[in-house]
Parts: structure tokens; sequence; C-alpha cells
């Protein structure tokens, strides 16, 4: 079994599907991270699904961010897989991410750590669903699937996976943003998951917004922050974003 650094009992694994397409995604990763800050969550994977290379890259950087440089020192030390759902051609990324991914020094350095950089870097997705549960308590975890449901198929039909699941993940949480991009898929695993499922309405996000004001306040302590970097990217500051994958997030622990 793998070390835990949380020592004692250990908090609640999370497992994020995402196409890090949209502010609420990036901001419920920034979400979750501050979740593990204060051992009330563990990050156990992410999962990449209908996005580009540079999407694993960033999620990467948000790993070595919170956990290497704003994290607190039970997180250092711990790797956490970010997996890439592979097609031929990969889609296009995000384009908000553009400028957190290239950001560069003085130097020409890269601003944030990262240690994907190619597509061998990152792990397979159905794989690494199974394997992130290794070590995590029955029923301790969930799952927050807010991309296409093309990788999280594939894990289910791997043989013994739906009962690994079924011991290891207490709930799935489905956010209706891109979760139906792969009808087909989506429909085979709500057919054969094996514990409890919860829906999170887009109209939940559009809803209860996430105040510009409050990003200001929220991300000013780092001078360079890739979550912040990726909100002013997407749209001309200010502006105020839906907060779906937040609820799913807040929500899920």
């Amino acid at each position: 079994m793998p070390q835990n650094p949380f020592q004692g009992k250990q908090p609640l694994g999370v497992l994020y599907h995402t196409s890090v397409s949209r502010p609420d995604a990036v901001l419920a990763l920034a979400l979750l991270y501050g979740y593990e800050g204060k051992r009330e969550a563990r990050m156990t994977a992410i999962a990449v699904n209908d996005a580009g290379l540079d999407a694993a890259i960033f999620c990467d950087i948000l790993v070595q961010f919170y956990t290497l440089r704003g994290g607190t020192p039970m997180n250092s030390n711990r790797f956490l897989p970010v997996g890439l759902e592979v097609t031929t051609p990969l889609p296009p990324s995000p384009l908000m991410l553009k400028g957190a991914v290239e950001k560069r020094d003085e130097k020409g350095a890269f601003v944030y750590s990262r240690t994907i950089n190619r597509i061998a870097d990152t792990s397979e997705v159905s794989a690494m669903i199974r394997n992130s549960l290794t070590g995590v308590p029955d029923k301790n975890a969930v799952m927050i699937l807010s991309a296409p449901a093309t990788g999280l198929d594939r894990a289910l039909a791997l043989q013994g996976t739906r009962e690994y699941v079924a011991a290891k993940i207490k709930q799935l949480i489905v956010v209706e943003t891109s979760a139906g991009k792969d009808p087909a898929a989506l429909r085979r695993v709500l057919a054969n998951w094996p514990t409890p499922v919860v829906f999170c309405p887009r109209s939940l996000g559009e809803a209860v917004l996430f105040p510009a004001a409050s990003f200001e306040n929220d991300f000013s302590w780092a001078a360079a922050h890739p979550v912040a970097d990726a909100y002013r990217a997407f749209r001309k500051m200010p502006y105020d974003s839906e907060t779906t994958d937040l609820a799913a997030a807040v929500f899920a622990v």
C-alpha cells in the first residue's frame, strides 16, 4: 500500500475527469487542492478527456504548484497521476490554458514547473483509474465526471474494474457540461456503474456565479498563479464565471 502522506485516517479521495475547457473547471481544481491543504480531501487522480496535451500539462502544473510551491509539507513528494485520453488526432487544447503553459521568465525558462512535456509522460486513463485507487480505503473515494465518458467507459470494460470501483468509490457525480459529448459511452457507464450516481445540472452553475471581485482576492497571494492566468485568458475581465464544476466539487467533498 502506498505511504499515506496525510497520517492517520485518509481523507476522501477525489478522481476528477475534466476537459479543463471552462473557468469553473480551473476553479474546481483550485478548490479541490484547497480541500487537500485542509486535509478534507485528497486528490487521487486527474483524467483529461476531449482536450489536447496542453490540458494535461496544465493539470500537472497545478500538481506542482499546489503540492510543491504553494502547498503544505504533507503534500510534498507525492505522485499524482494525470491521465490523457489519446485520440488521433488529439483535440485542440483550450486556448485559455496557453498563457500559463507557455509562460516564461526573463531568462526564457518556464515560470511553472511541470513533469509532463509529451504524451508519453501522461498516464493511460483506463488503467490509471484502477491503479489510482490502490491504497484507498473502501468507500472512501468519489468520482467527478465533467468530460466525455470515453475513458471511464473503457475502464469499466476492463476485467475486474467494476468490482474494484464498487468497493472503493461511494458515488459518481456527473456534471451536465461535456459529459454527454460521447452519449453512447455515457449510457454504458450509467448502465454499468455499481454505486449511486448524482447529476449536477448546468443550470445550477449558471444560477450561482463566481464573482470577479472574489477572484481578485483569492488568487493574489502569488505573484504568478496558473489558475489566475487561465481565468483571465478565458474572457475579458472582469467577469463572473459559472460554477457547475465548483458545485460538483463542493458536493463531492
